[in-house]
């Protein structure tokens, strides 16, 4: 009796933290912006609009603010954080045609910021727009919602740019019983603008063939930042070393980079019940020569 009544305050107790939790984390969502990001590619003295929308998803109308803030790049995953005024900075060239607004609940608004880029600049800039709400209003007797949501965007200058990424590591792991096997590149961008790699991932045996050719298509890593970026040799039957090799390109030139690495496949708790079984066999072998004479006979 104990133990089911124990069990019944547990599920209902979960059911009902589960269904606040379900409940915060819808509520926190009033705001959906788009696009995440963007890139746009501009010349110098050349002046070009760059939009985002946001829309109220909650059921009270909202007061938002917007503004621009600088971004950065953030650990190795991708991450990217708002930042003061950098090396890549834009907000000093950019405008917003408008810093508050009041959305109705469902309803979209489009803002633009305009930047005026200086002559002589070049390389990656790279901005946001942040969008924010705290208190809006809000009907009599509900929480005041606080959020803040951002829209990235990417100017790419012409001119004198330097385009140089590395790869610093290729790697998948030594050993594996089956696959599929993941593989990491970590990229290191040593230029003054954003590019990404893509190409391909030849997988060859210990024959020299051809096992599999994964496509790679790389995200954006940003001047000065270190990114990893996986990928999958999606077979589960292999065996023996294999040897891969990235062949891949990147920025406006095509300008190629190419890493190997190795790795070893062998399903070894299959091959140990083959053994055993082969063993167990051998061992009977006399019992089974007089099975199947008697059964011949």
């Amino acid at each position: 009796m104990f133990i089911a009544l124990g069990a019944a305050v547990m599920l209902v107790a979960s059911t009902i933290v589960g269904s606040i939790s379900a409940q915060n984390a819808t509520s926190s969502q009033t705001l959906e912006v788009s696009p995440p990001s963007q890139e746009v590619s501009v010349d110098p003295g050349q002046t070009v609009n760059v939009k985002a929308k946001v829309r109220n998803k909650s059921a009270s109308a909202l007061n938002l603010t917007v503004r621009i803030e600088d971004f950065t790049a953030t650990g190795e995953g991708g991450q990217v954080a708002l930042t003061e005024e950098g090396p890549y900075s834009l907000t000093s060239w950019t405008k917003l045609d408008t810093t508050s607004f009041t959305l109705k609940p469902g309803e979209t608004k489009e803002v633009t910021a305009t930047a005026t880029v200086p002559v002589g600049s070049a390389g990656g800039r790279y901005g946001s727009f942040v969008f924010s709400v705290g208190g809006g209003a809000s009907a009599p007797g509900t929480a005041s919602v606080s959020q803040e949501v951002a829209s990235l965007f990417l100017l790419r200058i012409s001119g004198p740019v330097t385009e140089q990424l590395t790869i610093d590591e290729f790697s998948a792991p030594a050993f594996l019983e089956f696959g599929p096997v993941p593989m990491t590149l970590k990229f290191q961008n040593k230029g003054n603008v954003h590019v990404k790699a893509n190409g391909l991932i030849n997988v060859r045996n210990m024959f020299g063939k051809t096992t599999a050719d994964v496509v790679f298509r790389g995200d954006n890593v940003f001047p000065g930042a270190s990114r990893i970026q996986s990928v999958m040799l999606d077979k589960q039957w292999l065996i023996g070393p294999y040897t891969a090799q990235a062949v891949l390109t990147f920025g406006s030139k095509n300008e190629s980079l190419t890493e190997t690495t190795t790795f070893f496949v062998f399903p070894v708790r299959i091959f140990v019940a083959v053994v055993i079984v082969l063993a167990v066999l051998y061992l009977m072998r006399k019992r089974l020569q007089k099975a199947m004479k008697a059964l011949i006979g």
